[in-house]
């Protein structure tokens, strides 16, 4: 049984979505002679790389035995079912070319090959910072787990500028080396500013991606890109709806991503937790910082309840519709490949529509579920018109403790744009009305603001 197959029936007429999107102007592409070049290039520096790398795997062996396997690299058997995929994978037109299919192989081994360098990274940390990390609390961790496109980032910015609370910045998540944190200040610091450093993330990212999300590399973000880029599945949507669905997906864990969410996903959240704390040492008030993450990590929402009983759960719940145009328009900007290009449309629809389908229900079910755990639930329209009123909803039933002096008390004013790109529902091929219907008690739940129906 497909994953598409264990939905419940919505229609989406992909054909359509590709005919009416075909005659627009084509996205530039490099040519199959240029992109010819570029593999010729990249395997070339692959070869390179393999040399230099190729002694760190003994060693990383041996360190793995020692001190067990870092959770920031791709397993063997996810680089084995990639490779697979890139060479059997039938996706919807306008399919897999065979040159797109060599740069993506090349792409799998590139991963493979820097396994030794970031793995031995994350087990420097355990050999010189062990036992402080071992000793290090993790107490009352506040998790944030919203969909995309509900608001949650911007949230999570407000609650990153109390002193009392500390989240890992992208940066820390990308690269989540305690003793590199406490290394490059002195090194790279002296001659590279934050300032521009921001300057480099943005001009390295699309001008339609930012006019959508906020590049800061030194805020805290979406811990699930960090994940992501550290395996393979930020490769799947290149490879087409059905890997998408499951790949990219938050809702469920499908059975080949066991490991990743019940094991990698657990060390790596704990790993980041514990550096993250003990980097920052107590708030200037003395008192013990309390770490909290933000990401759409739904399907390890049951797991982090285990792994810390103590723990809070917050949601932003926004109506589908936008939210679902948002994230669709949103991922197509994304630079998930510089070379290959945006997500074909259609790729785009039918994956985020299943996906997030899967996501409502299992959102609603868990923020409603009564164990003793703390959850709490704010609704967009209610957070964008009363910022000081969600927040202090959040330090009562999350935190505890009161609001800081310095809260904010309304949104930053943002400019306003006319996006380059924002396909309505309706032009996507996507029926708003048929969307509202099977989502009914989705929608009921939201607008009981997260309250479970009587």
């Amino acid at each position: 049984m497909t994953s598409l197959e264990r939905e419940p029936e919505m229609r989406f007429d992909s054909t359509a979505v590709v005919e009416r999107l075909l005659s627009e102007k084509p996205v530039p592409r490099p040519s199959p002679l240029a992109l010819c070049f570029r593999l010729v290039v990249r395997a070339v520096l692959l070869a390179f790389l393999f040399l230099v790398t190729m002694p760190l795997w003994p060693i990383y062996w041996v360190a793995r035995l020692i001190w067990g396997r870092p959770p920031n690299v791709p397993r063997l058997g996810q680089i084995r079912r990639y490779l697979k995929l890139t060479w059997t994978e039938r996706p919807p037109p306008p399919g897999l070319p065979l040159l797109w299919r060599l740069w993506l192989t090349l792409s799998i081994v590139r991963k493979l090959l820097v396994t030794p360098l970031w793995g031995l990274a994350w087990i420097l940390d355990q050999a010189l910072y062990g036992r402080a990390l071992r000793r290090t609390p993790i107490d009352k961790p506040l998790f944030e787990i919203s969909a995309g496109r509900s608001g949650s980032t911007q949230l999570a910015h407000y609650l990153e500028d109390d002193d009392r609370l500390i989240a890992p910045t992208f940066l820390q998540s990308l690269f989540p080396y305690l003793w590199l944190w406490r290394l490059a200040p002195r090194l790279a610091g002296r001659f590279i500013s934050r300032e521009a450093i921001r300057v480099r993330a943005e001009a390295s990212l699309p001008k339609e991606f930012l006019e959508r999300h906020e590049a800061d590399p030194f805020r805290t973000d979406t811990f699930d890109v960090a994940l992501y880029l550290a395996h393979l599945n930020h490769l799947s949507p290149l490879l087409g709806p059905s890997v998408a669905i499951d790949d990219f997906g938050f809702a469920v864990v499908a059975p080949h991503n066991e490991l990743l969410w019940r094991r990698d996903f657990l060390e790596l959240v704990d790993g980041i937790a514990r550096k993250t704390l003990l980097q920052a040492g107590p708030a200037p008030t003395g008192e013990a910082r309390r770490f909290f993450l933000k990401g759409h990590f739904l399907c390890a929402a049951d797991a982090l309840e285990a792994r810390y009983p103590d723990a809070r759960f917050l949601a932003v719940i926004r109506e589908p519709a936008p939210r679902f145009r948002s994230a669709i328009n949103y991922l197509r900007t994304n630079p998930f490949d510089r070379v290959l290009g945006p997500v074909p449309w259609a790729w785009l629809c039918e994956s985020v529509l299943r996906a997030e389908l899967r996501y409502c229900e299992v959102e609603r079910e868990f923020f409603t579920r009564e164990n003793g755990r703390r959850r709490c639930v704010l609704r967009f329209s209610e957070y964008v018109r009363d910022l000081e009123g969600a927040l202090g909803r959040v330090y009562r039933e999350c935190l505890g403790f009161e609001l800081p002096a310095n809260r904010p008390i309304a949104h930053t004013e943002r400019k306003r744009t006319n996006y380059l790109v924002n396909r309505s529902l309706a032009e996507l091929g996507i029926d708003e009305g048929e969307l509202s219907s099977h989502l009914a008690a989705y929608l009921e739940w939201c607008r009981n603001g997260g309250q479970a129906a009587a």
